[in-house]
C-alpha cells in the first residue's frame, strides 16, 4: 500500500490562490493546487498485484530473476547460469551445484488518464469532480518522478484529446500540469458560460452529439482514449484512469481488457454524493442550463431505483478492475474514499473519518462497500 502523510485531505489550495478576489475554491483550479499534491496527496490507494514484465532497467521490483540486488531463491545450477552467483555454500553441502537467483529492479512507465468530460464539472459538497480528478493526476505525476519511473497522461474532454508520452523530465511534467490547467479553465468557460448566444449554441450541440452517440458508438470519448492508450502503452505499464465512468460501457471493457493483458490498471472512481443517493424528500427545481423542470424526490420507488443504478455502475467498475488484477479506489467529492484490490484489502474504516458536509449514514455506506 502506498503511505501518505495526510489521508484525511481537506480541501485547500495554496495562500495565493486566495488573494486573488476571482478565485472560486472548489471550481477554479491553479497551477498551485496542482504543486501543493506534492506535500498533500488526496488518495490513498492499494499496490496491484502485479504480473507485469517491464524491460528498461530502474527502481520497479519486477517479476524477473536476474542479476538484481534483491535475493529470491537458491534453485539447481543450470546451463547458461552465471557462475558468479554459485551457492558455495549450498554446493558444499548437498554436494551438486547451486546458484542465488536475484529480483531485478526495473523502470515502471505510469500513465493517467484523465476526464474532464463536462458531467465531471458538477459537485455539491467540496469540490468539482474534475477539480480533485486534477489534484488526483498532479499527485500520481509526483508520486511517479518520486520513485524514478516516467510519467505520461492523456487528457480528453469533449472538443478536445492531448497526451503526453512517459518522461522522466520535470520540465515536461510541469508543462503537463499547464496544460491540465488551461484545459480546465477552457471547458469551465465552455460549461458555464454567461452568453444567452453561446449557451444555446452549447445545447444545440450537446442535443447533436447525443443524436450522433445514439449512430455511432465511437463517439465515446473515454473509449477511444482507452484505444489509443494502447499503442502507447508498453509491457510493464501502470495505468490510472481518473473518472466518474459516465461513459464506461462494454466496448471500454474490451479496451481495457486488452490493455490489462500487459500492464496494471488502477480505477479512480469520482463521485459526488448526490449521485448516490437523492437529497432529502421534497420538491426540488432542477435546470440543464436552457430549460426549468421540477424534482420530487419523495416517490420511494424513485429513490430505491436511483440508489441501485448508482450502485450497480459502481460495482461494475470494481468488479472489472478486481477480475483483471487490478485496483479500485472510490473517493467522492467530500473526499471520502476507500480502495479495494484483488487481495480483498480495503483502506480501513478508521480513515473514513465524516467531515463537514458529509453525515454518519453516508460515511457507513462507504464503510460497507469497503467490506464488500
Amino acid at each position: 500500500m502506498a503511505n501518505w502523510s495526510n489521508l484525511s485531505h481537506q480541501f485547500e489550495s495554496a495562500s495565493a490562490d486566495y488573494d486573488d478576489p476571482d478565485f472560486k475554491p472548489g471550481i477554479d483550479l491553479t497551477l498551485n493546487q496542482l504543486l501543493e499534491t506534492r506535500v498533500k496527496p488526496i488518495i490513498q490507494w492499494l499496490a496491484p498485484d502485479s504480473m507485469v514484465k517491464t524491460n528498461r532497467v530502474g527502481g520497479f521490483r519486477s517479476r524477473f530473476k536476474g542479476r538484481g540486488m534483491d535475493f529470491d531463491e537458491v534453485r539447481m545450477y543450470q546451463i547458461g547460469d552465471d557462475i558468479r552467483n554459485i551457492d558455495w555454500k549450498v554446493t558444499a553441502r548437498t554436494g551438486e551445484a547451486h546458484t542465488k537467483l536475484f529480483k531485478e529492479e526495473r523502470e515502471r512507465p505510469v500513465f493517467v488518464v484523465l476526464d474532464h468530460m463536462p458531467n465531471m464539472f458538477f459537485g455539491t459538497t467540496k469540490a468539482f469532480k474534475s477539480i480533485i480528478a486534477s489534484h488526483i493526476a498532479g499527485q500520481l505525476m509526483w508520486h511517479t518522478l518520486a520513485n524514478g519511473d516516467r510519467f505520461g497522461a492523456l487528457l480528453f474532454d469533449d472538443t478536445a484529446h492531448f497526451e503526453m508520452k512517459p518522461s522522466g523530465n520535470r520540465r515536461n511534467c510541469m508543462r503537463l500540469l499547464n496544460k491540465i490547467v488551461e484545459n480546465y479553465q477552457q471547458s469551465l468557460q465552455r460549461c458555464f458560460s454567461d452568453n444567452p448566444e453561446s449557451a444555446t449554441k452549447k445545447t444545440a450541440q450537446l442535443e447533436s452529439s447525443i443524436e450522433k452517440t445514439s449512430e455511432d458508438s465511437s463517439t465515446n470519448q473515454l473509449k477511444e482514449t482507452l484505444k489509443r492508450l494502447r499503442y502507447l502503452a508498453k509491457p510493464g505499464s501502470l495505468i490510472h484512469i481518473v473518472s466518474d465512468f459516465s461513459q464506461f460501457d462494454e466496448s471500454c471493457e474490451r479496451q481495457l481488457s486488452q490493455l490489462s493483458q500487459h500492464a496494471d490498471v488502477h480505477c479512480v472512481f469520482i463521485s459526488d454524493p448526490i449521485e448516490s443517493q437523492l437529497p432529502p424528500e421534497g420538491l426540488y427545481g432542477i435546470t440543464d442550463g436552457s430549460s426549468l423542470g421540477l424534482l420530487n424526490t419523495s416517490q420511494p420507488k424513485l429513490r430505491e431505483a436511483y440508489q441501485n443504478a448508482f450502485e450497480q455502475k459502481v460495482n461494475r467498475v470494481k468488479d472489472f478492475a478486481i477480475s483483471h488484477r487490478g485496483v479500485f479506489t472510490y473517493i467522492d467529492t467530500s473526499y471520502a474514499q476507500y480502495s479495494i484490490g484483488q487481495q480483498g484489502a480495503a483502506v480501513s474504516p478508521s480513515q473514513l473519518k465524516p467531515e463537514s458536509g458529509s453525515t454518519k449514514s453516508q460515511h457507513k455506506e462507504f464503510n460497507q462497500r469497503a467490506a464488500r
